[in-house]
This record gives structure tokens, sequence and C-alpha cells, in this order.
């Protein structure tokens, strides 16, 4: 039987515009336009699938055509939604314009759907029955603290930017792993240094703290061990979901999924399968 998990976060439609030559503000840039699902509970969840997980996603659901299309897209992708509520609002969407060069240049975010969301509106007496769960900080506080409380198994969390990290902080004895960038393990401890921060999580409770460098590599602290995992030589082509692959991936794979992410168009890369991971 294969290990259940459950992640808890945001669920949306990513429209992304990637000028063909450098970005030029102020002006129309000649690019693409694609539409893809993401989001990063369901990136994570996508990647979690994608090694072989059994995996339903708690994200809350619009009532538009986005909302139909994303039903359709994790049906396709193995991710169940039996517990995914839906609510009489617009869809969550992510809107990204990139520099030209695969990287993020600017982008808003209207995740008003989750932030509306309350305890009452999730299934969580449905936790207990799974192997792990995932929490991304796209949720209101409460619906996190309370998830935590329902939950049996590991308990990992992705804080998705500076600003909601701080919604895990009170969950942080709680944590199996955590999975922050620099600034968002910044505003969690205090400390600009991921090494210093990764060592400053766990001494806030946290069994496992991952941070994110960037182009350095990943920053590990937990149960007595600490170092960092480096970061793959690569050709950047999208940045977008890098950090969802490493928090699907969080133990020694976690660099190398993310790695094989940037090099892939899409969020989560469908070269992923628990054959590569096992070798």
């Amino acid at each position: 039987m294969k290990n259940r998990i459950c992640v808890l976060g945001g669920m949306n439609m990513d429209i992304t515009g990637a000028p063909h030559a450098s970005l030029c503000p102020g002006d129309s840039n000649p690019g693409t336009v694609r539409m893809t699902p993401g989001g990063v509970g369901r990136n994570i969840a996508e990647n979690l699938a994608r090694m072989g997980f059994q995996v339903e996603l708690m994200a809350p659901l619009g009532n538009d055509g986005f909302a139909s299309l994303l039903r359709q897209a994790c049906m396709q992708d193995g991710i169940g939604l039996s517990l995914a509520p839906s609510l009489p609002m617009a869809s969550s969407v992510y809107l990204c314009l990139m520099d030209g060069r695969g990287d993020m240049y600017a982008a808003v975010n209207d995740m008003a759907l989750c932030e509306s969301l309350s305890v009452g509106q999730l299934p969580l007496d449905a936790l207990p029955a799974f192997h792990g769960v995932v929490l991304d900080a796209n949720l209101p506080g409460p619906v996190l603290e309370a998830a935590a409380r329902q939950a049996a198994g590991p308990l990992i969390a992705d804080p998705v930017s500076a600003q909601k990290a701080e919604r895990l902080l009170p969950l942080l004895p709680q944590l199996a792993a955590i999975k922050p960038n620099r600034m968002e393990a910044a505003r969690l401890t205090g400390e600009s240094d991921p090494a210093k921060a990764a060592a400053a999580l766990c001494q806030m409770g946290v069994q496992r703290a991952f941070v994110s460098a960037g182009a350095s590599g990943l920053y590990y602290c937990g149960q007595g061990q600490a170092g960092m995992l480096p970061s793959r030589a690569l050709t950047l082509c999208n940045a977008t979901g890098a950090g969802d692959s490493a928090t699907a991936a969080i133990a020694r794979f976690a660099c190398r999924v993310a790695a094989l992410t940037l090099q892939s168009p899409r969020a989560v890369s469908p070269q992923l399968t628990p054959s590569l991971l096992q070798a």
C-alpha cells in the first residue's frame, strides 16, 4: 500500500508571460503567455504524486472556469481532491512576468480564496489517517494551527513567502521539517545567514530545517547533523516551482529535484518519477 500524504495549501491558475528577449519595462514585449495549474500546495502535491505517493490535496476551489480546469489537471496528475472544499468565489490566480532569462521580474497573486478559508470549511478530522501532512502558509494561521493539532504523521511546512512565514511561528515545535528560503528563514529567526538560520530553526523546535540559499545550495540542520547540499550546475529555464519541488523532496533528494524543475518550462517537471529518485 502506498504511503498516503495530505497537502493543505493553495491551488491557483498560473498565468506566465515570458518575453523572447530582455524585458523592456513600459512597453509591449513580444513573447509567450502560458496558463498552467499552480500554487505552492498543488505543486508540492504533484511532485509527491510523481514520486509514487498517494496524495490528497486539501485546497479551496472556486466556482468558475479556472476551477474546472484545475480539477481536470489534478485528476490527470494523480492528485485526489475528495477533501477539497468548493467555495462561491473566484479561483486564486498567480500572474507572473519573466525577465527574459527565465527568472521572475514581477508577479501579482490574487489569493483571496485562500485567505477567506475558515477552520470549519475543511474536513480536518480526516488528517489522522494520513502517513504525513504538508502545510503551505497560503492558508490562514488558525487553519494551519487546527490542522497541526489533527495531524498524526510527520508535519512538514513551506513558508511560501517572508510575510506569510510568520503564520508558522506557533507551529515550529510541532514540525518534522521546514523548507524556507533565505528571506523566509530570516523573518522566522532574525538570522540573515542561511546556516545560522537553519540552526536557529532547530533551536526553536523544528526537527529538521532546510534553508534554500539559491545557487549556493541548501543548508540543513537537525538531529545532530548539519551541512550544505550544493546546487547542481544547470541551465535556468523557469524558476517557478523549484522551491515547491524541494519541499516535496525534503530529504537528500531536495536539491536534485529542484534542479530538475529549474530546467523544465513547467512548475513541476514531467521527468520526475520514482525511478529517478532511486537512481
